[in-house]
């Protein structure tokens, strides 16, 4: 372990002797520009002192011979130095930076050293649930702030569900009248907020289950229709005239309010398939197609959507829950986020070819411990020990019984398919998920930026204690 403790651990640190003592100055070339104020924004929230543009201080530097999301920093007498080929390196070295400032009469303090590093997974992802416990502009923000320091590329947002639909929409203007919708304007902060911290956003539109908004808001463009008295469906009718237009409208809207989202998740878990059996539509539908059953027709339904996305210039994502019967006709360019273990399971769908993200239910997902799934963890939460500890990126565990996951841990052997991991934040409030998060996913990407970490517990907790106070020092004062 060397002198410095910062999450994620650099791959290359160089301790020389003492520390230095600069000026709150910091220069930067034409293209670093944006990332060189927002640092002083941050940096002034964080640590109450105002960076000047100047000399003698921190200076961030194009360096075309590192690779994306490398990053060099040089800490000397003469100054710090922070090297990049791009936006996504310039980042990562100033979210170590904020780790390493000490500051004391309007100067700042560093550790000398050379540090060189960069990341062994290119997938660093936060999914936020909006719907259910609605999250303020300025509660998404923070969230953001998170991925900013924490070093993750992606902030993942479950937009809609069962109970709302919570973005603007013109296509479906009806959509904004349940729940809480953010305005054009909110999304217009939202994506300024989110470019100046090289932060991806990853917008996510659950169908074919978990649509009951669709179907209680447009029943004659999504639903079949229900039986008198019978409640409105989770689930769409995909036997329905028109319903992947009305679909492909809906996600052309969405992905031109994100454009500089590479990806586009289109939910895909947990559909309710039993409800097909009793539309007519559907099976008309599977009829027409050549489909024998339900999870046919599922199968058919993530190829048909993702193939979709494709043909849109997005790359699709879906949680596991398709059936592995039949998978052979979804594209190798999905990714799949392995998550319960139970429908499909993450070393099947390596074996199948997919590129697969780890989002293991067991200890990756915030819960509320007064309820829900909480009362089945001891102590009503998972901690950064348990990520530390017991976790990396190509283990899968679940404290359901009925997850094949349950009793051991699916191990899969080490493999550059397995691209990533997402810390879940499912159904809770602010108030409720905000601690889990940001205690969390600072160990979620230690594991990940590092697949063969050395870090222990002890060692961590110090790291974590300091990186925490900074996210603190940046959360909305409500």
């Amino acid at each position: 372990m060397s002198k410095i403790n910062v999450i994620p651990m650099p791959k290359s640190v160089i301790c020389g002797e003492g520390s230095v003592t600069l000026s709150a100055a910091i220069a930067t070339e034409n293209e670093f520009t944006l990332y060189a104020k927002t640092f002083k924004y941050t940096a002034k929230k964080m640590f109450g002192i105002t960076f000047s543009d100047g000399d003698n201080g921190i200076a961030l530097k194009k360096n075309g011979s590192l690779s994306s999301e490398e990053y060099k920093i040089s800490i000397s007498e003469r100054g710090v130095v922070i090297e990049a080929s791009g936006a996504d390196g310039i980042n990562n070295g100033i979210a170590t930076l904020y780790q390493l400032i000490t500051v004391s009469d309007e100067k700042i303090t560093l550790p000398i050293c050379e540090i060189t590093d960069k990341p062994d997974s290119p997938y660093r992802a936060l999914m936020i649930h909006i719907p259910s416990h609605i999250r303020t502009l300025e509660e998404v923000l923070h969230y953001v702030d998170l991925c900013y320091i924490y070093k993750v590329k992606f902030i993942h947002l479950h937009v809609a569900d069962n109970v709302a639909y919570c973005l603007p929409s013109k296509k479906f203007p009806k959509l904004e009248e349940h729940g809480h919708n953010f305005s054009w304007e909110e999304i217009d902060i939202l994506k300024k907020y989110c470019a100046e911290r090289n932060v991806e956003i990853i917008p996510e539109i659950d169908v074919p289950g978990h649509a009951k908004y669709l179907n209680m808001t447009y029943p004659e463009l999504f639903s079949d229709t229900p039986i008198e008295g019978d409640p409105v469906p989770t689930i769409i009718c995909i036997g329905k005239e028109g319903v992947f237009d009305n679909l492909k409208a809906l996600f052309r809207e969405v992905m031109e309010m994100f454009p500089d989202s590479r990806y586009f998740h289109i939910g895909g878990d947990e559909a309710q398939i039993a409800a097909w059996e009793k539309c007519i539509d559907c099976q008309r539908y599977m009829k027409e197609h050549g489909l024998n059953n339900v999870k046919e027709l599922y199968t058919h339904s993530i190829k048909v959507l993702t193939d979709m996305v494709l043909d849109m210039g997005k790359t699709p994502v879906v949680w596991e829950g398709f059936p592995r019967d039949g998978a052979e006709q979804i594209s190798r360019d999905v990714i799949v986020t392995a998550w319960e273990s139970l429908y499909h399971l993450p070393n099947e769908l390596l074996e199948e070819g997919f590129t697969v993200t780890n989002s293991s239910w067991m200890p990756l997902y915030i819960v509320d411990p007064k309820g829900y799934h909480g009362q089945f963890v001891k102590g009503g939460r998972w901690y950064p020990k348990d990520i530390i500890a017991d976790w990396d990126i190509y283990t899968w565990k679940n404290w359901w019984d009925k997850s094949y996951a349950y009793e051991k841990p699916i191990v899969v052997e080490p493999t550059d398919k397995v691209i990533g991991a997402t810390l879940c934040s499912w159904s809770w409030g602010y108030d409720i998920d905000y601690p889990g998060i940001k205690e969390n996913l600072p160990a979620m990407c230690e594991k990940i930026w590092n697949v063969n970490s050395t870090y222990t517990v002890e060692e961590f907790e110090p790291a974590l204690n300091k990186l925490t106070a900074l996210a603190d020092a940046l959360a909305p004062k409500i």
